[in-house]
């Protein structure tokens, strides 16, 4: 039997957040959400060995961002896959310094989401 993989969804708007969980529950993985940096930070430090991949907004409201959320994830799992949702951010991406990640500008259809998790679960992240 093979172990569903663990989604870290991060993302400040409620119904956002929901339809998220929604399209990743129904594809068969563990969520995890968080609603903030600061939250996600935490159930990175708690749980970042059983986190398969990380998405993230990048504007999270006031304060730490989807960037510092990566850098932080990264810190504790180097390898861990990163995919990037933005409605204004997406020309940053480059310029953020978190290679081997995917960046998708909202509004994103769920094949194409779902896509890009499963490539960053394969290990084909772009920088």
């Amino acid at each position: 039997m093979t172990s569903k993989p663990t989604i870290l969804i991060v993302e400040d708007e409620a119904l956002i957040r929901l339809s998220l969980i929604e399209i990743f529950e129904d594809a068969g993985f563990v969520v995890l959400d968080a609603d903030s940096a600061s939250s996600a930070e935490k159930m990175l430090d708690a749980k970042s060995e059983s986190i398969s991949i990380l998405l993230t907004d990048i504007r999270l409201g006031a304060g730490r961002d989807g960037w510092d959320v990566a850098r932080h994830a990264r810190s504790k799992r180097e390898d861990l896959p990163i995919v990037f949702v933005s409605g204004d951010s997406t020309d940053d991406w480059k310029d953020s310094g978190i290679e081997r990640s995917v960046m998708l500008a909202k509004p994103v259809r769920d094949d194409d989401l779902l896509g890009a998790v499963s490539e960053g679960l394969a290990g084909v992240g772009r920088a």
